[in-house]
């Protein structure tokens, strides 16, 4: 690297390198519950779950047309977000290959806080913000589908976390209906919970966690109650300001819920080049266009205890 003009596009594979791979390994825990969607239009609209009914019988002569208008529709918008880090020609000649290991990491490390604050944001906000069904996503009041005359249903409610409270949500879950009238089948076989219920949630999920964690161990009776959760996972989707706090705690279908629960990129995080007309600095530029959203409330039920 002796060339003082063209430095800092020779730093530069070393610190995209650096940068994405250090990304890669730190998003991992986003996507085992979102759905990565990348495109390049401004929005991204999802339909919420259901299909087309159960089909009526056929007379042998007509064959009734399918109603698609029942469902939600979310529109998704990303925003850009950046980030500049400025290097000098004197730092990348003395160091160059530990500068380009700085910034790269930095850069893809602040990449990374800004995508997982906005996941654990989307969550604390579960309670307050407002979905395409004109209610929050934690809710006991959502709107079966677009028909006025289809009801409501609940994903919400107040229990402190415990075996119990998890198989209470797991019945109502069972007894949801899509918009299109069927049975909302479904798995709820992950816990999510706030960084403080972190400790009982490995309690209850753990690999010790055969018998009911909140039984009596003493008690003959409850040496024999199995675990009836035992095997759910569980992820923490809180930390700093951001996401569940307190005794707040959802479970969900971990599958299902990736189908209504999306990171959409207009472009993934990625670092640039930007050289200055001084050619002794250089700016280097974390860049990523992303937003969250979520299209339905049935594959998960929310616990915001008192």
């Amino acid at each position: 690297m002796n060339d003082i003009y063209t430095w800092h596009n020779d730093l530069y594979p070393l610190i995209k390198k650096r940068f994405d791979v250090r990304y890669s390994k730190r998003l991992d825990a986003i996507g085992k519950v979102c759905d990565v969607v990348c495109q390049d239009d401004i929005d991204y609209r999802m339909e919420g779950v259901g299909g087309y009914g159960e089909m009526p019988v056929y007379d042998g002569t007509t064959v009734v047309g399918a109603d698609t208008k029942r469902t939600f529709i979310t529109t998704i918008t990303p925003k850009e977000h950046a980030l500049k880090v400025t290097s000098t020609y004197k730092k990348a000649k003395i160091d160059y290959s530990g500068e380009s290991k700085k910034i790269g990491t930095r850069l893809a490390d602040s990449a990374y806080m800004t995508v997982l604050n906005e996941f654990y944001r989307l969550f604390g906000g579960a309670f307050s913000n407002i979905g395409a069904d004109g209610v929050a996503w934690a809710s006991d009041k959502h709107p079966v589908s677009t028909e006025a005359s289809s009801g409501t249903f609940s994903n919400l409610i107040h229990d402190n976390l415990s075996v119990s409270a998890i198989t209470k949500a797991q019945t109502m879950a069972s007894r949801f209906v899509t918009p299109d009238g069927l049975p909302f089948a479904c798995n709820m076989d992950l816990l999510l919970v706030s960084p403080e219920l972190e400790a009982k949630a490995k309690e209850i999920c753990g690999t010790n966690a055969r018998l009911i964690p909140e039984n009596n161990p003493d008690t003959e009776s409850s040496q024999n109650a199995a675990n009836p959760v035992y095997g759910m996972k569980y992820l923490v989707v809180g930390g700093g300001n951001a996401g569940f706090s307190g005794k707040q705690w959802a479970v969900a279908d971990s599958l299902m819920l990736s189908e209504v629960l999306k990171l959409v990129y207009i472009t993934k995080p990625t670092v640039l080049v930007s050289p200055q007309d001084n050619p002794l600095i250089t700016d280097y530029i974390g860049y990523v266009d992303f937003a969250f959203g979520f299209g339905d409330a049935r594959p998960i039920i929310f616990s915001n205890p008192s």
